[in-house]
């Protein structure tokens, strides 16, 4: 997949000019406003490569082969990137010995007329790239250059699914169309369609609101049906045992760790509890680590290794709880060398409420991993979860514990996935103007519809005996 940029002087004339050039099954990215101009960008699919074109392609430069594959592309500034943070690295710790040196050439006395005829060791000559890594600078070049090839593989797989969802809408525009509905539900037709909500439950909505000739009968049959979809047992609270915490980079799991301890310390003591930071080469992570669970007094230890792990396992497996804390990147692979050990070890995954369908497909599609709970974090930055509601209607993974808020003590044991629905619905952008007080508050709207019957009945009896 390749994204082009199209300029033309309106939006009509830009998409009919992509449309010409690549196809009418063209993805549209983004639409922006240039020097008066309409600026289009575009993914397009470009034919596979053979293993004989790989290799001349990335031999060449972005500029020279007019573009190239994208995780070609990036791969290779990310290694420009890198290499230029290690020769400013090298310089930077070569510079005082550079000092030093020349300091020892001008204060040595010069005793020996053979010694003054050699040329002093010029170090300051060195190559930058001559000097060698530090390990942290190495173990931090391989966590980039990983997380950059995950980034690239996620960024390909959500345009794979932005245009299967595109195709999809396409296909149910005319059905959506032709479905009768009440006028006062137009807006809230318009609401759902213009919400981030995948195609199935967009359609699976649209049908169920059909019946209903008000808004308020509408939002309330759209809560139950969503309550009813997702419904499903919680899972307990991991407050004792060993359990590992994984999933994707910038999820919340190192602070959902540190939740958990807090909440696990009040409850067996902090003496009882430890965390172990495990192969995660994040610059500052560990810092970030030690700093969180001091703040409730609980021990944490690092692993940089399985045999390290084990040999933590086995001299504390007296502790009530031990949280195991991974990286988001190789999850697969940690999860798998952990559950090798053999000891009843349970994997909760973290994942954002407003997590993508895709990045939800990442985590739970692998069969060799069976997860015990799911874990929500950021539900205080979340306003519209509609493809977590499509997947908790499609798995069975329960929900153990949620978190918002930034702060370690905001850990939700009790949550209920009402509240994600209602969130999900709150924020559809209804242009109807008494939709918040229909909806909000529907004792207003059934308190309304009383009075209305009560004066219609009192109507009726003065006519009677009049």
């Amino acid at each position: 997949m390749e994204l082009k940029r199209i300029l033309a002087r309106d939006a009509r004339t830009a998409n009919d000019k992509a449309i010409a050039q690549y196809g009418p099954d063209v993805l549209i990215i983004s639409s922006n406003q240039v020097n008066g101009l309409t600026e289009l960008i575009v993914a397009t699919d470009i034919p596979e490569m053979t293993p004989d074109e790989v290799e001349p392609q990335l031999k060449t430069s972005p500029r020279a082969s007019g573009g190239g594959k994208f995780d070609a592309l990036l791969g290779q500034a990310m290694e420009n990137n890198k290499r230029a943070a290690l020769q400013r690295q090298a310089t930077k710790e070569a510079q005082p010995l550079i000092e030093v040196t020349a300091k020892s050439q001008r204060i040595a006395p010069r005793t020996d007329a053979a010694k003054s005829s050699k040329k002093p060791e010029v170090v300051g000559n060195l190559k930058p790239s001559a000097a060698p890594n530090p390990p942290s600078v190495r173990d931090e070049r391989a966590h980039d250059i990983l997380r950059g090839q995950e980034i690239v593989a996620l960024v390909r797989e959500e345009l794979a699914s932005l245009r299967k969802e595109f195709k999809l809408s396409q296909q149910m525009a005319a059905w959506q169309g032709n479905m009768p509905l009440p006028p006062m539900l137009t807006p809230l037709r318009d609401a759902l369609n213009e919400a981030p909500i995948p195609v199935a439950l967009r359609a699976l909505l649209i049908d169920s609101i059909k019946d209903y000739p008000t808004l308020a009968e509408a939002m309330g049959a759209l809560h139950r049906q969503l309550a009813h979809t997702v419904e499903q047992s919680p899972a307990p609270a991991p407050l004792s045992g060993v359990h590992v915490i994984a999933g994707p980079s910038g999820a919340g799991k190192t602070m959902m760790v540190a939740r958990l301890a807090q909440a696990a310390a009040l409850k067996h003591g902090c003496e009882k509890i430890m965390v172990i930071s495990y192969r995660d080469q994040r610059a500052g992570a560990w810092n970030q680590t030690q700093l969180l669970n001091a703040q409730a007094g609980v021990d944490c230890y690092r692993a940089t290794n399985i045999a390290t792990l084990q040999l933590l396992l086995e001299e504390h497996e007296g502790r009530n709880l031990i949280l195991i804390d991974t990286p988001g990147v190789q999850m697969q692979e940690c999860l798998s060398e952990i559950r090798a050990l053999q000891r009843g070890i349970a994997c909760h995954a973290v994942v954002p409420a407003d997590a993508s369908a895709a990045t939800l497909r990442r985590i739970f599609e692998a069969p060799e991993i069976t997860w015990t709970s799911l874990m929500l974090s950021k539900l205080d930055e979340s306003s519209q979860p509609w493809a977590m509601l499509q997947f908790l209607s499609d798995q069975t993974v329960s929900v153990s514990v949620a978190s918002r808020g930034d702060s370690s003590a905001d850990l939700v044991t009790d949550f209920h996935l009402d509240e994600l629905v209602k969130c999900a619905l709150d924020n559809l952008a209804i242009a109807s103007q008494d939709r918040a007080a229909e909806w909000l508050h529907p004792q207003h709207g059934l308190m309304a519809v009383h009075r209305a019957s009560s004066l219609q009945q009192a109507h009726e009896q003065d006519q009677h005996h009049a």
